[in-house]
């Protein structure tokens, strides 16, 4: 049972600390989900506030870009109203010269204002002085698309360098018609791109941002803070022109740009009277870092807190560990004690030569006997057992052929036949006592008697005996209580049966006598 109750103690404490490290693992996992939770909130707030600066960043450089270039628009159309009204006459081009130079110097973007005949050559130019050298134009791309082309709208073609500052400039050209509707010329106005580089660099976008101009065919006419030499380069491959356009005049979006191959968080915005996009990206390594600084503290304190909490899982399965080492040794130290306590108990009730129960087991079972027979009305008997002549067999074969004599006696004893209720005892010397619970006399005179062949079957020679076999025998008397209401003491039944005995021995021995 020690046994069952230590295995069982065993797996109780090996259960709770499977729950104790299923706990731990439990609260270690819910706190990288949650944290990891917030920490992806705070990157994904940071995603989204960007995205809608850029969008909206976006938007209000399209406008803004989209407004500079209807001033200029508004300009050339009235030019050509006038250019059409007037001519280009001798005495028409002082009056236009001035009128140019006065509309180039209210508009900050331009760079100059020009009117080409029909061969391309400069006819009235905004500068304060026509210059000697009179420059043809004819060969520019606007100057041929408005040759074939009667569109009377106005052109924003690539950017190319002037010939007569040598500055980088966006033209806005439209034709100019004779009255037939014949090629007359083109008026051209001319946008400075460091124009639009003094209003891109208003805006802050961190170390790897990105602001762009570009036409809606993906041919770029600035980018912030590229060089120069990325004008006029067609990024027609980007996602801008792949998809993002097609499906929206306006959003955000996350890839590479074309330009450099940096991933950015972009928003971009199509302008809706011209055919340019305005695109404003923020790096996102630089979003990262900015991201990572801000949660670095929080993370840390993070880690601290499960760090902590594993040591305090640790702490708590070592005491585990130790308290179920100590449980253990407890155990085996009351194990100990138990098999001690039965084994003294064992001393304390069995006789140590013949294995049965002592004198004071005897005592004890016989008073619990005599009260349950009393309270239950039931009988008891009582066999006293002697062996005969046993004082002339130790002298005659000495004291270590005697004990060995009792111990075989004892042995055929518990051989015959009897209840587990029933107590075999050696009860002193060479005298031995069966009690018989719930036993009449039939059922005691049946054991005394085959108790009495049993002895006498093993035949142990005995020279000095009375009886003519010449082997150890033994004489029995019984007494036994049926249904008697008197109460009966341990003393008087063994006097009785002692009476009985006496009968047996002085009777001629080897036999059974009953009172």
């Amino acid at each position: 049972m020690s046994e069952e109750i230590r295995a069982q103690n065993d797996t109780s404490m090996l259960n709770l600390r499977k729950m104790l490290l299923i706990f731990l693992s439990v609260i270690c996992v819910a706190v990288v989900l949650v944290n990891g939770w917030i920490v992806n909130n705070t990157w994904q707030r940071m995603l989204d506030d960007t995205q809608n600066n850029a969008r909206n960043l976006s938007q209000s450089v399209s406008q803004q870009s989209e407004d500079s270039f209807l001033q200029v628009e508004l300009v050339l159309q009235d030019l050509r109203d006038r250019i059409t009204l007037i001519g280009l006459d001798g005495e028409r081009q002082v009056y236009l010269h001035e009128l140019l130079s006065t509309r180039k110097s209210s508009l900050p973007q331009l760079h100059g204002l020009f009117v080409y005949d029909a061969s391309g050559n400069w006819v009235v130019t905004s500068a304060a002085e026509m210059p000697k050298q009179r420059f043809n134009n004819s060969d520019r791309d606007y100057f041929r698309y408005h040759m074939t082309h009667t569109d009377p709208g106005m052109l924003i073609s690539k950017v190319i360098r002037s010939r007569s500052t040598g500055e980088l400039i966006i033209p806005l050209s439209m034709r100019l018609n004779n009255s037939d509707g014949s090629f007359r010329g083109v008026l051209l106005a001319t946008i400075r791109i460091d124009y639009f580089r003094q209003i891109f660099s208003y805006y802050t976008l961190g170390e790897r941002g990105l602001m762009a101009l570009i036409s809606d065919r993906g041919n770029l006419f600035y980018a912030r803070p590229s060089p120069d030499d990325t004008i006029n380069r067609n990024l027609s491959s980007s996602p801008l022109f792949t998809h993002l356009l097609k499906q929206s005049a306006s959003g955000t979006a996350i890839y590479k740009a074309a330009i450099d191959g940096v991933e950015r968080v972009f928003g971009y915005a199509s302008m809706k009277r011209y055919p340019l996009v305005v695109t404003v990206g923020y790096g996102k390594q630089q979003l990262l870092q900015t991201w990572l600084t801000g949660v670095l503290v929080y993370i840390v304190l993070c880690i601290l807190l499960l760090l902590a909490i594993v040591m305090l899982g640790y702490l708590l399965l070592r005491n585990l560990s130790k308290s179920i080492q100590n449980q253990r040794e407890l155990a085996e130290v009351r194990d100990q004690l138990t098999q001690m306590n039965h084994a003294l108990q064992n001393l304390a009730l069995v006789d140590s030569l013949t294995g049965l129960a002592n004198r004071r087991q005897f005592d004890l079972y016989l008073d619990s006997s005599l009260e349950k027979s009393e309270s239950a009305r039931s009988s008891v008997a009582l066999l006293m057992i002697d062996v005969d002549s046993f004082k002339r067999f130790n002298d005659t074969y000495g004291h270590l052929a005697g004990d060995e004599c009792l111990k075989r006696i004892a042995s055929a004893l518990q051989q015959v036949p009897h209840r587990a209720d029933d107590l075999i005892a050696r009860y002193g010397g060479e005298e031995f006592a069966v009690i018989l619970p719930d036993s009449g006399r039939k059922g005691a005179l049946r054991y005394a008697h085959a108790a009495v062949d049993a002895v006498a079957l093993m035949n142990i020679p005995h020279e000095s005996s009375d009886v003519a076999e010449k082997i150890v025998t033994i004489s029995v008397g019984v007494h036994a209580l049926e249904d008697e209401a008197t109460n009966t003491s341990r003393e008087t039944l063994i006097s009785e049966a002692d009476k009985a005995l006496y009968q047996a021995k002085t009777g001629g021995k080897n036999r059974v006598e009953m009172l």
